[in-house]
């Protein structure tokens, strides 16, 4: 993918994420079971937590540093997420909508940092193991929102 690509990709998942959230109450985006315990505002939170990691990635990547993001860590996910839904439990959904936008700003201000080149070639970043950078991106952004919005989508179906 381009960097074009991606920024298109960044704001039309963005939008359908939030059309998916769209007429919700706070009382609904609080209410748990959206998936598994899970309700929109843990979602919501999970999805700046993992993003804010991609963030890192790519600050430490475009300065030729190796990544210290928990993709490169011996964490097990589950716990990271579990630990990280506690964490945002005292979080209002003001500050939660907060952190959602300000980490897709710095998700953009940092791809705009790579040439098209630096984010498909699978032999730019070594520590990549031959993916390409955008694969990255993809994966903690706008395809980590399609999951998602998916999810939110089934929920609202039979709530």
């Amino acid at each position: 993918m381009t960097q074009d690509e991606i920024l298109d990709a960044l704001e039309e998942w963005r939008e359908k994420l939030l059309e998916a959230i769209e007429g919700l109450s706070d009382e609904q985006l609080q209410q748990p079971g959206v998936t598994g315990e899970w309700s929109v505002k843990d979602i919501l939170f999970h999805l700046s937590m993992w993003e804010a990691e991609l963030v890192r990635l790519l600050w430490q990547a475009a300065q030729g540093d190796r990544p210290t993001s928990m993709h490169f860590t011996q964490v097990d996910v589950d716990q990271t997420n579990a630990a990280w839904t506690q964490r945002g439990q005292d979080r209002s959904l003001e500050q939660v909508f907060a952190d959602l936008e300000a980490v897709r700003r710095q998700t953009v201000r940092r791809v705009m940092a790579f040439s098209d080149q630096d984010l498909a070639d699978p032999q730019r970043y070594p520590w990549l193991d031959g993916r390409p950078l955008w694969e990255w991106i993809a994966s903690d952004s706008f395809e980590h929102e399609r999951e998602h919005a998916a999810e939110i989508l089934a929920w609202r179906k039979v709530e």
